[in-house]
């Protein structure tokens, strides 16, 4: 399978036993790989796929021990070399990661929500895991070539460019959407077979690369009837709000009723009203209970409750972090 890398090799260092693997041409893909770990970490495993569209596709699952949490561990020594300059993405489902990077001066640090992007033709890089939570991160790599022939050259250009990735080599991290990410992350099923596998990687990945073209070159130029959307969606949010009583939903059940992610929906909320929406619904419900307190009788309790605090004195501690003094105060 014709692919940008000549060769991607993996040395290992979770486990006491030197382990290393190649992933080239000859040995192309890679399917349910343990990694090499001591159970005391936990247990991993990879897998690798040259895909006819001149992408490779790479995804790795670490479960650690509970007992193992907050520890930063390096996982292996990857070096690789391309025979053209070559894009390469890592995203993360879960979990959160942190690269080591001959590029790069400080560390880079990625999770949900915030991916890696390197463009060079080469690349030497520790990646380090940290062990609070499980992982999995899935990486794309294709080259210039073969992303010109997919979405044509001028777009290919301007998407490295506004990734940030001009002059090469360059490595760097950026936030984006779940939307556009999701393709990539869900490319790999571990139901399917082999073929079936790769077919399945192959659309997804097709999937991907449009979604981060359309959002990285098309973001500026949205147009006003998105704009118009987006909007109205967050007003609508914010009516909601003002008049729920009671306690508050998360910011997933949010995201799921408005649908939108909790990330996305939060930062929309705060362009439109300068704060979040954690803040704005903790400012809105003292400043009316202030009202209601200071015109009217209703007990501190039932004020309480009707802002979603399960006691008063949760209730009269925030009223007075506000405000400077304590509710039953605006009363005497």
């Amino acid at each position: 399978m014709k692919t940008s890398v000549d060769f991607v090799n993996l040395d290992w260092l979770l486990d006491s036993e030197p382990t290393n693997y190649t992933i080239n041409e000859s040995h192309p893909d890679v399917e349910g790989t343990v990694i090499p770990m001591p159970k005391s970490l936990g247990s991993g495993s990879y897998e690798a796929w040259m895909l006819s569209i001149g992408a490779t596709i790479y995804q790795a699952r670490y479960d650690f021990n509970p007992d193992i949490g907050g520890q930063i561990i390096p996982t292996a020594d990857v070096t690789a070399s391309f025979n053209e300059p070559t894009l390469m993405i890592h995203t993360l489902k879960k979990g959160r990661v942190i690269h080591q990077d001959s590029l790069a001066t400080n560390h880079l640090i990625f999770g949900e929500g915030v991916d890696l992007f390197r463009y060079a033709e080469s690349i030497s890089v520790t990646p380090m895991v940290d062990t609070s939570e499980n992982i999995e991160m899935t990486s794309l790599m294709i080259g210039d070539s073969f992303l010109s022939a997919l979405i044509g050259k001028p777009l290919a250009e301007e998407l490295i460019v506004n990734l940030g990735l001009r002059p090469m080599p360059k490595v760097l991290v950026k936030p984006i959407p779940h939307y556009v990410n999701n393709s990539l992350q869900e490319c790999l099923k571990s139901e399917y077979t082999a073929p079936l596998k790769k077919v399945w990687a192959q659309a997804k990945s097709l999937e991907f690369i449009s979604e981060l073209a359309t959002h990285s070159c098309n973001s500026k130029s949205r147009s006003a009837s998105t704009e118009k959307h987006s909007r109205k969606l967050i007003k609508t949010l914010h009516q909601y709000l003002v008049s729920l009583d009671g306690k508050l939903p998360t910011i997933d059940s949010l995201a799921q009723t408005f649908g939108r992610s909790a990330r996305a929906l939060n930062e929309d909320f705060q362009a439109e009203y300068g704060e979040s929406i954690f803040n704005f619904v903790l400012n809105h419900r003292l400043n009316s209970a202030h009202e209601a307190i200071k015109t009217t009788s209703i007990p501190l309790k039932q004020v309480s409750m009707r802002l979603g605090y399960a006691h008063v004195n949760h209730f009269s501690a925030a009223f007075k972090r506000k405000f400077g003094y304590s509710p039953g105060k605006l009363r005497k």
